[in-house]
């Protein structure tokens, strides 16, 4: 018997991504106030140079975020540079990196996952072992930024091993190549 695949397109929804962004937002403002406010009051002063500078940093932060998704396609997936494409979608304001050789489910998560847990949630475990305002808010954002990803990765749970996934370049998404079983 040889497999064959069938092509499942998945198209993504930015909306939910944004819906789900802001309930993490919420849930991480309930964090910070039990991480720094179990003590007291929380106090401390920002002023507008702070403020540029961690903007900067976001967005340098955005730009780090899609290249370890291409990091992650590329160590993970075997793939060759010229197979992952990054962009901007200004209309909907979404930057994006993407694999459109099929790889492993397993590697596709990988890639998927890699940017929130080196950006946001190591970030945020450090601040709250350090008590770090910075980097509890850098990793609160890293997170928050990480949410379309969370999106992808539970759109990807029916997905078993031996299935390979190319992310789409003409609309939001990906294709599922899901190995059927061909008799001869």
């Amino acid at each position: 018997m040889d497999k064959t695949y069938e092509k499942v397109p998945v198209e993504l929804k930015p909306l939910r991504a944004n819906v789900f962004s802001v309930v993490f937002s919420v849930v991480f403002f309930l964090a910070a106030l039990l991480f720094y406010g179990s003590g007291g009051a929380i106090s401390f002063s920002v002023d507008i140079s702070d403020v540029l500078l961690f903007l900067l940093l976001m967005i340098a932060g955005i730009v780090v975020h899609e290249a370890l998704h291409g990091v992650g396609f590329w160590c993970g997936g075997k793939t060759a540079w010229k197979d992952i494409h990054f962009g901007v979608v200004w209309s909907k304001l979404i930057v994006y990196a993407c694999c459109v050789k099929p790889i492993s489910v397993a590697h596709y998560r990988f890639a998927v996952v890699l940017p929130a847990i080196a950006l946001g949630l190591v970030p945020f475990l450090l601040a709250y072992f350090s008590q770090s305002l910075f980097w509890y808010m850098w990793g609160i954002f890293m997170i928050i930024g990480s949410c379309g990803d969370f999106i992808i990765l539970w759109t990807l749970r029916r997905y078993k091993k031996g299935t390979l996934i190319a992310d789409s370049l003409d609309r939001i998404g990906y294709d599922a190549f899901v190995p059927r079983e061909r008799t001869m």
